[in-house]
């Protein structure tokens, strides 16, 4: 999102592998960690949140045998059903009205009609039309039957029985540009913050759990003389599950935990029970940049902001 904001990066297209069909996008994929779960998960996400547009660039159809992705079209014979079939024309000698293929007139260097035996110096002479012949039961035939070919199983079907998947291409909206540009001056106000307090300081970066995995976190601090350490993350509107995971990842360290909420809002019934060591912080960052000890606990994700409640948070206990 930073990138798209910054325009480093124009959009976010997919890409189709020719010979397996698999749909990736490799800017997401880039830019992504393997708990965010899959980019194009991702990408729906932000664009029902209007933070990206989508916009149309193709259609991939399903296999209904074995789904294998990015089926190929394909024309068939209209008796036997075969793919086995070629673009030709169909001749017609207007003398004797005889149709036939471009074979049965020519025969070795000459040009004649097998109905009438009259000899012409071109196929020129002859009438023609396009057409069809299938190589499996010769039939020849005017138009062909639209078909779908897998692949993978090489099932040779109706497009209406194939499922079909819209690929999008993506762009930031004027809405997800803003919400880009909150996210970064929460993130930075938290910085100077920690630098204020000469905390040596990391942005977007990662910390080693004791198990050793690497977890990228948002901000992290440290005060080397006194070894006390902040991991620092900043949402939206931070849901149980986020706190939690950053508690979770602060006490393995034990570290101190900041969550800076834009909207002010937390969602959640239980997370004063989650901090159970006092090791949590949360902040809001006002509409005119200021990180001050005021948010409000909703339940309901889609609930307004209340006066009252955001009142009695102003003076709920918090860490320091």
């Amino acid at each position: 999102m930073t990138d798209l904001w910054e325009e480093s990066l124009n959009g976010i297209q997919p890409t189709v592998d020719i010979k397996t069909g698999k749909v990736t996008y490799p800017e997401a994929n880039a830019r992504l960690d393997e708990q965010d779960g899959a980019p194009v998960d991702v990408l729906e996400m932000l664009a029902e949140q209007d933070r990206l547009h989508r916009e149309f660039q193709e259609k991939q159809y399903i296999c209904p045998r074995c789904e294998t992705k990015g089926m190929q079209y394909t024309s068939a014979c209209p008796s036997c059903g075969s793919p086995e079939t070629i673009r030709t024309e169909r001749y017609r000698h207007t003398e004797c009205d005889h149709e036939g293929m471009e074979e049965q007139f020519v025969d070795d260097d000459d040009i004649v009609c097998p109905e009438c035996e009259i000899g012409l110096k071109s196929l020129d002479q002859l009438e023609s039309d396009a057409a069809n012949s299938c190589q499996n039961c010769d039939l020849i035939f005017e138009s062909a039957e639209h078909r779908l070919r897998c692949r993978d199983c090489h099932l040779v079907t109706q497009p209406t029985r194939a499922a079909e998947r819209i690929l999008y291409q993506y762009y930031l909206t004027d809405q997800g540009a803003q919400w880009v540009e909150e996210q970064l001056t929460a993130r930075q106000l938290v910085v100077e913050t920690f630098k204020n307090r000469t905390m040596r300081t990391e942005i977007d970066t990662t910390v080693r759990t004791s198990s050793g995995e690497e977890i990228p976190v948002h901000v992290y601090a440290q005060d080397e003389l006194l070894d006390d350490h902040i991991i620092a993350a900043v949402h939206e509107r931070p849901y149980e599950s986020d706190i939690a995971h950053l508690l979770t990842v602060a006490v393995d360290m034990d570290a101190h935990a900041l969550l800076v909420t834009t909207s002010g809002t937390v969602v959640g019934e239980d997370i004063d029970q989650l901090d159970t060591d006092g090791r949590l912080t949360i902040l809001e960052m006002t509409s005119d940049g200021v990180l001050q000890r005021n948010y409000e606990t909703i339940a309901d994700p889609t609930a307004q902001n209340s006066f009252v409640g955001r009142l009695t948070n102003i003076f709920k206990p918090q860490t320091s």
